[in-house]
C-alpha cells in the first residue's frame, strides 16, 4: 500500500485520538489490577527454580601418553524463588506504559500516529514479550542464564525491527519489508532452540513438560504471530486495516488479552497444586 495514501487515511480517519487513549486507559487499568493481584500471590507462593552457567573442567586421563578431557562443569548461576512475582512485572510494565500514553500530557502519542508509526508500543513490546518467553524457555529446559540472555536479547531486537519497519515506511513512498524480514530471522531462532528442547524434553519420561506447559506454548505462538499478521495488514492495506489507526486499536486489544491469558495459563498452571 502507498504510504502517502496511508498517511491521508489516517487523517480522515473514524478511530479518534482520545478513543485509543481511552482504550489504551482501560486496558492498561485492568492489567494494573491483574499484576497487583499476581504479585501479591507471588509473594505468598514459592516456585524454585536453579539457573546455572558452565565453566570447563580440565581433567587429566593419564601423563604417558598426554590425555585429558575437557568437560561442562555447572554452577548454579541464581535461583528463582517467586515466578508470581517476576510474571506479575509482564503485566505491570505493559499497564504502566499504556497508562502513560493515556495519562501523560504530551502530543508525542497522537503526531506518531498521524505518521503511521507508535514506538512506544514497541519499547514496552521488546521488555514484556522477551520476559514471558524466557519464562516459557525454563518450563522447556532452557536453564543456562546465558541462553536465557541471549533469547532475551533476539526476541527484543525482533520487536525491535517492528519498530524500525514503521521509521522507515514513514520515509518511503512504497513499504519496504526488509526490516519486517529481519525481524522474523531473529524471532524465529528462539522459537528454533524452544522446538529442541521441547522435542528433546517428549522422549524423556524423566523430564516431560506438564500439561500446561503445551497449552502455554500454542497459545502463546498463536499470539505471538497475531501481531505480525496485524501488522502485514496494516502494510498491505487489507480491508479496515487500511487505517492505520484500526489497526493500532487492535495492537491495543491484542496486548491486553495475550497478556492477561497467559500470565495466568502459566500461573495456574504453575501453582495449581500448591
Amino acid at each position: 500500500m502507498d504510504n502517502d495514501l496511508r498517511r491521508q487515511i489516517i487523517s480522515k480517519s473514524t478511530i479518534s485520538f482520545s478513543g485509543l487513549k481511552k482504550l489504551n486507559a482501560g486496558a492498561g487499568i485492568f492489567l494494573l489490577i491483574q499484576g497487583i493481584i499476581m504479585i501479591a500471590l507471588g509473594f505468598l507462593l514459592t516456585w524454585k527454580r536453579e539457573l546455572y552457567t558452565f565453566y570447563l573442567k580440565f581433567q587429566v586421563v593419564s601423563l604417558v601418553p598426554p590425555n585429558f578431557q575437557v568437560l561442562p562443569n555447572p554452577h548454579v548461576a541464581y535461583t528463582l524463588t517467586h515466578l508470581g512475582v517476576l510474571l506479575s512485572s509482564f503485566l505491570l510494565i505493559s499497564a504502566i506504559a499504556l497508562l502513560l500514553i493515556a495519562f501523560v500530557k504530551n502530543t508525542s502519542y497522537v503526531e506518531n500516529l498521524k505518521k503511521g508509526m507508535n514506538p512506544y508500543r514497541w519499547y514496552e513490546y521488546s521488555i514484556t514479550s522477551s520476559i514471558m518467553l524466557v519464562i516459557i524457555a525454563t518450563f522447556v529446559g532452557v536453564w543456562d542464564i546465558w541462553s536465557l540472555v541471549m533469547i532475551f536479547v533476539l526476541n527484543a531486537i525482533m520487536i525491535m525491527f517492528g519498530y524500525m519497519m514503521e521509521k522507515i515506511n514513514f520515509y518511503t513512498k512504497k513499504t519496504d519489508w526488509s526490516a519486517y524480514l529481519l525481524g522474523c530471522v531473529a524471532g524465529f531462532t528462539p522459537w528454533v532452540v524452544l522446538a529442541a528442547y521441547f522435542i528433546a524434553a517428549l522422549g524423556s519420561s524423566a523430564t516431560k513438560p506438564p500439561t500446561f506447559v503445551y497449552l502455554t506454548l500454542l497459545i502463546y505462538f498463536i499470539l505471538f504471530n497475531t501481531f505480525s499478521i496485524n501488522m502485514i495488514l496494516q502494510y498491505k492495506g487489507v480491508g479496515k486495516w487500511k487505517d492505520y489507526l484500526y489497526g493500532e486499536r487492535v495492537y491495543v486489544l491484542l496486548s491486553f488479552i495475550a497478556k492477561s491469558v497467559l500470565a495466568w495459563i502459566v500461573f495456574v498452571g504453575v501453582f495449581a497444586p500448591f
